[in-house]
This record gives C-alpha cells, sequence and structure tokens, in this order.
C-alpha cells in the first residue's frame, strides 16, 4: 500500500510539471535495451520445507488429506537468473521521465532441500522435473532526473503494472518404485500478478544520441496457481493444491538508451 500511495503522489507532482515554462528536453523519446541478473532475496530465495505437508481437499467431495508437496508459498526455492527488458520513455521537461517498460526474467529452481525432505519420508520421492520461474512484465514507469553534469545523471523510478508467471510445474517420482510419480492433472495456465518495481538508474552520455547506464532495483510480485495432484500410473484420488510464488528479488545490470 505504501508503494501505490508514493507513486500516485510522483504521478500527481509530474503532471504539475507540464505546466512549467521550462521544456528543456521536453518532448524528446528515449528508447533502452538492457539486461542483467535477477538475485533472489526473502520469500523467493527461501530454501526452507516448512509448509510442505498441508491440509488439502479431493477434488469430487469434502475429504480432507494431509500430503507432502513441493509447496512455494513463502519458500521459492529460486536460484539466480537472467533479465531482459526494453524500456519506451518520454521526457517530460528537464526532470520528469514517463515510460512503458517490458520485460522477462528466468529462475531456476533449487532442489537439494525438497529432495533431502521428501527422501526422509516412509515412502521417499524425489523431484526428477521443475519448470524454471519464466516471468514476464509489462508496466507503466515514472522517474525523476537528478543531472550532476551535462553527462552524468541519476534517476530513481517506479514501475507499476502486470506480470505473468509460467506454471511451476514438477514431477515427484518414488524413489523405491521408479515410474510411480506424482504428477499435475489438469492444464498448466500462466499466472498473472500485479508488479511492482522500485529502483535507481545512474546513466553516463556516451554522446549526444546515447547513454550507459546501470539499474538496480528491487522487484514484488505474487502468483497465486493451483495444482490438481494424483499418482500415476494406476490412478489415485484428485487433489486441489493451492499455492502460491512470492516474487521477491533484486535486479542489477547495465542498459543502453538511444534519444530520439
Amino acid at each position: 500500500m505504501a508503494r501505490l500511495i508514493i507513486f500516485v503522489i510522483l504521478v500527481s507532482f509530474s503532471n504539475n510539471a507540464f505546466a512549467q515554462k521550462d521544456k528543456t528536453n521536453a518532448g524528446r523519446f528515449e528508447i533502452s535495451v538492457g539486461s542483467g541478473a535477477l538475485i533472489p532475496v526473502g520469500k523467493f530465495a527461501s530454501t526452507s520445507t516448512t509448509g510442505f505437508e498441508q491440509t488439502v481437499f479431493a477434488i469430487q467431495g469434502d475429504t480432507q488429506y494431509d500430503i507432502q508437496y513441493f509447496s512455494k508459498r513463502n519458500h521459492g526455492h529460486a536460484r539466480r537468473g537472467g533479465d531482459i527488458n526494453l524500456e519506451v520513455n518520454f521526457l517530460a521537461g528537464r526532470f520528469w521521465v514517463h515510460g512503458l517498460s517490458f520485460g522477462q526474467s528466468s529462475n531456476a529452481i533449487r532442489i537439494e532441500s525438497a529432495n533431502k525432505y521428501f527422501g526422509s519420508n516412509q515412502f521417499p520421492m524425489e523431484v526428477n522435473f521443475h519448470e524454471k520461474y519464466e516471468v514476464q512484465n509489462l508496466a507503466y514507469l515514472i522517474g525523476y532526473r537528478f543531472i550532476l553534469t551535462n553527462s552524468v545523471e541519476f534517476r530513481p523510478f517506479q514501475k507499476i503494472g502486470f506480470s505473468r508467471l509460467t506454471f511451476p510445474f514438477y514431477i515427484l517420482e518414488s524413489i523405491n518404485s521408479p515410474g510411480t510419480t506424482l504428477i499435475h492433472d489438469r492444464d498448466r495456465p500462466k499466472s498473472n500478478s500485479l508488479y511492482l518495481e522500485s529502483g535507481l538508474l545512474a546513466s553516463i552520455s556516451l554522446s549526444k544520441k546515447f547513454d550507459l547506464g546501470f539499474n538496480l532495483s528491487y522487484r514484488f510480485a505474487d502468483f497465486d496457481y493451483i495444482m490438481y495432484k494424483r499418482v500415476v500410473p494406476g490412478g489415485s484420488t484428485t487433489l486441489i493444491v493451492p499455492d502460491q510464488v512470492n516474487l521477491r528479488a533484486i535486479m542489477t545490470g547495465f542498459r543502453l538508451a538511444y534519444k530520439l
């Protein structure tokens, strides 16, 4: 909520800037491409197995079951990944920036803690496959330019928009009975979430047209999804297993911008 309030205040101030007579650089567009590392923190980075055992329901009926599965809620088990992004910005006067941001990131999953947990159970299993966290985002950007010299600039910014996560599909296979697996039994739809990113850009002018910048930002999104788990072959009761991926990550990388 605090981020949303700050975002609204920034937009209000920037709208006032349009009415000012000082139109230095007004009307110029900027296109940038960037890439870097996406470093999981907090819930996204946690490798705890707390919450693996949950009470869930059969798909037909009210029967409750206590089962163990690879829960992502509060413990994402994410590895360091990569990010690529594209921005189209409008330089509003000398100081304010408005823009659109498009990005995609990928983080592999740490399975060591999960497999240690599942392997010690009465019926030992292991994770033999897990999709990466593939996330796409589209966001509105607002920033403020602190111009130190003609060639050096610092730009705090805030992004707000939507993001989409590829279904975090995985397979659990029995260690004692190879081929016996716990699978997701339905379609694998992508999950959507509100997307927030707060950060700072430092850039230096290479020429009148090109800038080289360094980005440091924090990303936030929560993706709800539902698994329908059953054992194959042989069949079993299909269980409804709600879960969530909590994206919490620091992005750091470089970007090259071109002013039109």
